[in-house]
Parts: structure tokens; C-alpha cells; sequence
């Protein structure tokens, strides 16, 4: 059921409207293997195969993971020397990367078991992340408790008098010690008074349990170095034909999106592996992917879409932890099944009431008429609407199903000479729907009476929608301003890698895998406060942005008004 990211790029999108080539450097998947000898305490065969990818003249994305690895490894098995050369080779090649810390620790580490205990404590001052101070802390009670030396302890203690860990840990051996001189005991006082340590803070510091050789800190908080990815999408590979377009394309112009945002992520230093399934709505083959061992290491999951599978992949996220994206739900009840569950687009229910709110200050009136097309998410917005203008105060004169041809109006869209409404709101997917009717509303002399309409209510190929845009406000979550430069640059890459040019699926694609993969790699285990810490706007990324403060649906708001030369969002 896996599908490896080469095969599905070199069948699913080599047509004649668009080809597609995309190499994996062999030695990414060396980089993987090593990693998975590391884990399962293979250190020699790990560096072994990490050996080649370590070299200076190596650059990849990758590349320091790989020399961290090595360094881990050799200091597994007290090769001490060659694990301190290798991370001041990393040291100089990447002094800015993002796991600079872990190296200053694991620095630290040799010099405290090689007994180069001033270059070790030198090394670990060098940390500045909070994170890591229970890890340092456990790390010097473990090394330096057992000096058995009051005099080489103090000599310490007076070349690093601002720290804290040396000061307690030095504190506690005068405590300890029947031999302590009144003088000693004196030096104790004044570090306490220094310092300020609680009982509670001694207590603990007693009590760290470290492990026997401790270096690396815990899988748990050190990352394997990259991210993977399973995305659950119905590529419908048994319908593949290469000669016709898709009634699934977006299904392909997403999973190129994701493949750009790889790229993109690469140049940030981080690494992501994409893993495609091809996924419909039967739970039977969902049941399989979830116990596979492989699905079981995503760090993230996008999709599935459909109610079944959906259900099924649901279930296992909610007891993983693993962090799940439906990229193109409305419905917030999904959101309902576990709390690592992320909507890309703004509810139904959201985009609504940020309508209602707008049309507020757009009508006087508190009258308003609903039309809406075929569809199931027509009359769930129109519904939504109807609910959210009455709760404000607002009255719903009539609430109508329309059909989008303009005869059709004429013949069922009443003349309004007794009662006007204040405003009127279209909800349709059929993109004839909304010029028709606005065409007929101008031909009853309601020629000003303010709109809310969904964007799919027009089609911007066949009708010039901005001749209504004084009266005309869009709810439009996917909106793609076209005169922004991260755009335009977005679509030449595109051209270049697909000859065509991108959807609004692509757009999508890119811009949800790049958020989710930077909050990830940013806040990793506090990834739910991290993500809703604050707005990430449209400066960021290619459409709208992204906003969890509220609420794990996207709350960007989607509303859009005409100022004079195109669409723009209403809080600009």
C-alpha cells in the first residue's frame, strides 16, 4: 500500500501536458539506514555508512544530522576523539544550524568523561536553551559529584562562579563531607546565600537519576534529523491514463505543491520525506496502512478525505500523538475525534459568521435573502448563514434553492416593489449563478442592494466580476493574489518543473506542508501551544496564512471586498 515518492512522480504525472523528474540522492537513504543502526545500537555500522556523507565537501540538508550521527556513534563506543573532531567539523561548517545546542551538550558530554572537565563545562556554557537545563544539570551531578576532591571542586567552582549547577553540586559535597572544616562550611553558606537554593531544588538535584554513560539526551527530545510524511490522497492509480486530465487532479496538483514545499523546507535545514498512499473511502485497506510499521513513524498526516477512511486514521492518530491535517474539510465536527487534528480551511460554521459579521457593517437593514444552489455545501452554508444573521438580530425573509440558469431567475425571483431585502447572500458552486443573478437583480432596480456570495457562485474566466465589485463582497478561502511576488515566483518554479502552471491545489499544498513542517521542527512535543502562540499571515506564504490561536480550524478570515483595482481581504 506504500508508495514510494519516486514511482508515484514518474507514473502519476508524466502526460503530455505535464512531466515531472525528481531524484533521490542515494545517499539520503544511507542517511536513514544509519540513523535506524543508531537506534538499535549498531554505532560501527553506523558509521560506516555515515562515514562518506560526512566529508566537508558533502552539502546537503541532511549533512549535519549526519555528522551528529557520527559523532553520537563514536561516542558510544568511547571514541571520544573522533567524536569531538567531527562536531568542531560541524561546529565550523554549520554554526548557525538548529540543533546547535545538542552539539555544545554532547561537547560537553567528552570532556566531562574524557576528564577535560574545564573544556567540558566551557562547552555546556555555551547552551542557552532552557530546555536543556535539566539534562545539564543531570549531566554534571553525574560526572562531577564523583571527583571525591573538595580542592578541585572549589577550583572549579571559582573559575565558573555564575554557575549555578558547580555551586549546588559543590554546596552538597560540603554537606556531605564528615571531614568539612569550618571554613568549608562557611564557603557553603555563602554559595547558598549566593544563590538562593530552595530545599526542593537541593532535593532534586540529589535525586537526578542520570544514565550510567549519559550523553545524548533522549530520542524523545532529540528528532531522527527529518520528518516523515504520509499522505493519504486518492490518487486512483488503477484509473491512471496518462492521455486525459484527471477528474482526481487535485488529488496530483496537491502532492506537487507538497514535493515544492519539500524543497523549500530543505533550504531551512529541514528535511522532510514524503510517503504517498493511494487512499479511496474503504476502511478495510485504511485498517492495513494504520498497523503498518512505516505509517507508524509519521511524524505527519495528511488526509485521508473521505468519511471511512477518515474514521479509521482518526482512531490511530488519537492515540499516537502523530499531528493530522485534513487539507480540505469545512466541517469543524472532524476536529471532534482527537486534538492533534488540524483543518487547513476555516469551517463552514467560521466563514459564515465572519460574512454575517462583515454584511453588518455593509447594510443597514437587518432583512436579508438566502439563495443557494444543488449542492450539500450550498445548503449547509446557506443554513449556516441563516443561523448565524438571526442569532445577530438580524430576520431571514426567504431562503430559496436556485437553479443558476438566467431564465430560470427571471421566472422565480420576485420583483421586490413592496419590500426590499437589505442585503443578499448567494451560496452556489455552479460559477453561472452569481452574474445571472445579479444580471436579474439589476433588471428589478435593486442595483445597489449589497451581496455576499461564495467566489465558486463565479466562474472569473467567463464574467468579469469585478463590474460588481461596489456592491459585491466574496467569501473566498482560497483566495490567490496574483500580483504578489511569492506567487509569481511559485509559478515560474512550477513551470519549470511541470510545464504547467499551478492550481489552487498546488498553492495549498506547498503553503500547509511548510506551515505544519516548521511548527513541527520548531516546537516538536509543545506543538499545541506553539501553534497557537500567534497568526501566521500571508507576509509568510503564498495564500491567506494560517491562524490556530483560537481554535485547531484555520480562522484566516475569507472575506473579500474590490478596492478599485482587485479582490483584497476585508482587514487590509
Amino acid at each position: 500500500m506504500r508508495i514510494l515518492i519516486l514511482l508515484i512522480l514518474a507514473a502519476l504525472f508524466t502526460s503530455p501536458q505535464s512531466t515531472l523528474a525528481q531524484v533521490t540522492p542515494q545517499s539520503e537513504g544511507v542517511y536513514r539506514s544509519a540513523v535506524n543502526d543508531y537506534k538499535q545500537g549498531k554505532y560501527a555500522a553506523a558509521m560506516q555508512k555515515l562515514a562518506p556523507i560526512t566529508k566537508s565537501t558533502v552539502k546537503a540538508s541532511y549533512t549535519p544530522y549526519a555528522q551528529y550521527y557520527y559523532a553520537l556513534s563514536a561516542y558510544q563506543q568511547k571514541r571520544y576523539r573522533e567524536s569531538r573532531q567531527m562536531l568542531v567539523q560541524l561546529q565550523s561548517s554549520y554554526p548557525g544550524w538548529n540543533r546547535i545546542n545538542d552539539v555544545y551538550y554532547l561537547l560537553g558530554a567528552i570532556g566531562l568523561e574524557s576528564g577535560q572537565i574545564n573544556e567540558g563545562l566551557e562547552s555546556l556554557l555555551k547552551i542557552k536553551d532552557s530546555s536543556f537545563a535539566k539534562d545539564v544539570q543531570g549531566l554534571k551531578q553525574h560526572h562531577l559529584a564523583t571527583v571525591g576532591d573538595l580542592p578541585t571542586l572549589v577550583s572549579l567552582q571559582k573559575q565558573y562562579p555564575t554557575d549555578r549547577d558547580l555551586a549546588l553540586i559543590l554546596i552538597q559535597f560540603i554537606e556531605k563531607a564528615p571531614s568539612a572544616s569550618q571554613i568549608d562550611k562557611s564557603y557553603a553558606a555563602s554559595l547558598q546565600k549566593q544563590f538562593k537554593f530552595s530545599n526542593k531544588e537541593k532535593v532534586a538535584a540529589a535525586a537526578a537519576e542520570t544514565p550510567k554513560r549519559s550523553a545524548p539526551r533522549s530520542e524523545g527530545q532529540w528528532t531522527k534529523g527529518y520528518l516523515d510524511v504520509a499522505v493519504l490522497l486518492p490518487f486512483r492509480l488503477d484509473e491512471f491514463s496518462s492521455t486525459r486530465r484527471r477528474s482526481n487532479q487535485f488529488a496530483y496538483d496537491y502532492y506537487l505543491g507538497l514535493t515544492m514545499a519539500k524543497e523549500q523546507l530543505a533550504t531551512e535545514g529541514i528535511q522532510v520525506n514524503l510517503w504517498a498512499y493511494d487512499v479511496n473511502n474503504e476502511a478495510g485497506p485504511m485498517e492495513n496502512i494504520v498497523s503498518n510499521k512505516n505509517f507508524q513513524q509519521s511524524d505527519i498526516v495528511i488526509g485521508p478525505l473521505y468519511a471511512n477512511t477518515f474514521d479509521v486514521t482518526a482512531d490511530y492518530v488519537s492515540q499516537s500523538g502523530t499531528l493530522m491535517v485534513n487539507p480540505l474539510s469545512t466541517d469543524a465536527t472532524l476536529l471532534k475525534s482527537a486534538s492533534n487534528i488540524y483543518l487547513g480551511h476555516p469551517s463552514i460554521n467560521y466563514q459564515t459568521q465572519q460574512a454575517a459579521q462583515y454584511m453588518k457593517t455593509q447594510s443597514p437593514g437587518l432583512s436579508a435573502i438566502i439563495y443557494y444552489g444543488n449542492t450539500s455545501k450550498d445548503s449547509a452554508m446557506a443554513a449556516s448563514y441563516s443561523n448565524e444573521w438571526k442569532s445577530n438580530g438580524g430576520r431571514v425573509t426567504a431562503m430559496v434553492r436556485i437553479q443558476p440558469d438566467r431564465e430560470w431567475l427571471e421566472n422565480n425571483i420576485p420583483s421586490f416593489e413592496t419590500a426590499k431585502p437589505a442585503h443578499i447572500a448567494l451560496f452556489s458552486s455552479d460559477g453561472s449563478s452569481g452574474p445571472n443573478l445579479i444580471e436579474v437583480l439589476n433588471n428589478r432596480k435593486l442595483t445597489v442592494t449589497p451581496v455576499v456570495a461564495t467566489s465558486t457562485s463565479f466562474n472569473p474566466q467567463q464574467s468579469r466580476i469585478s463590474r460588481y465589485g461596489s456592491r459585491l463582497a466574496l467569501i473566498d478561502p482560497d483566495y490567490v493574489d496574483r500580483e504578489k511576488e511569492s506567487i509569481r515566483q511559485f509559478q515560474r518554479n512550477y513551470w519549470n518543473k511541470t510545464s504547467t502552471f499551478p492550481s489552487v491545489y498546488s498553492y495549498l499544498g506547498y503553503d500547509q506542508l511548510t506551515f505544519f513542517a516548521r511548527m513541527l521542527n520548531q516546537h516538536k512535543d509543545k506543538l499545541a501551544s506553539g501553534i497557537q502562540a500567534k497568526r501566521h499571515g500571508d507576509s509568510e506564504y503564498l495564500l491567506a496564512g494560517f491562524d490556530y490561536t483560537k481554535s485547531n480550524e484555520n480562522q484566516i478570515t475569507p472575506i473579500l471586498k474590490y478596492n478599485g483595482s482587485k479582490w483584497v481581504p476585508v482587514d487590509r
